[in-house]
């Protein structure tokens, strides 16, 4: 493993590397710009490495990221309600992708979560110090039961969202969804608001108004 973390860093470095000299040259990486009038190109030397990262180290370097801890995955879990990541650190992602009928808690504190083409799941989870997104999924319940600054939904149909007190100020994104709904403690109980699906947008004479449009019964 040590041997491993090692030449995940190397890479890594590397990678770190070409992109600050493209930043300082303005530059794509790898590019040699003109000598004598003539173009450069690309250097044969960065375009085999970009190669390389571009197919079978770019998976080792997801997977050694998976074993050293920094990604706890969940992938094709159906009909499990006792799915649980007990032991969380701050530099976590969660990654849930293809589960079904299935409920899961994270405890602790991670950096963010992400659920990735899920259907009819529940996550709780205490706290997230990034963002959790939800993508291209179906009947998804999400439980705050301490804090989140931003969660976002993309190209889902049906995300019950239910925050908790210490959790009111959190961001709601969504594009290309349907059927959110955000539930707000009151009372001991909760309240449920809609998220808007329809918009209408005019011009004021200077610019553009976009708001919540009223859907007419």
């Amino acid at each position: 493993m040590a041997n491993m973390q090692g030449l995940v860093e190397r890479l890594e470095r590397a990678v770190s590397r070409l992109e600050s000299l493209s930043a300082v040259s303005h530059r794509p990486p790898g590019d040699c710009g003109e000598v004598n009038g003539v173009s450069g190109g690309v250097a044969p030397s960065v375009e085999a490495f970009d190669k390389l990262m571009n197919s079978m180290v770019a998976e080792f370097l997801k997977n050694s990221r998976i074993l050293a801890g920094d990604v706890e995955t969940h992938e094709y879990q159906e009909d499990r309600n006792d799915l649980v990541i007990s032991e969380t650190e701050l530099k976590q992602v969660a990654y849930i992708f293809k589960c079904e009928k299935s409920t899961l808690q994270i405890k602790g504190k991670v950096n963010s979560i992400i659920i990735d083409n899920c259907k009819k799941l529940g996550l709780v989870f205490d706290n997230v110090v990034g963002i959790v997104e939800v993508i291209n999924s179906q009947d998804i319940q999400i439980q705050v039961m301490g804090r989140v600054p931003t969660i976002s939904i993309n190209k889902t149909e049906g995300c019950h969202i239910y925050l908790s007190e210490d959790a009111l100020d959190c961001e709601i994104v969504s594009a290309k969804s349907s059927e959110m709904n955000i539930l707000i403690p009151q009372d001991g109980d909760y309240r449920e608001f809609p998220v808007p699906e329809q918009f209408k947008t005019a011009w004021d004479g200077s610019k553009l108004i976009t708001e919540p449009a009223e859907i007419m019964a």
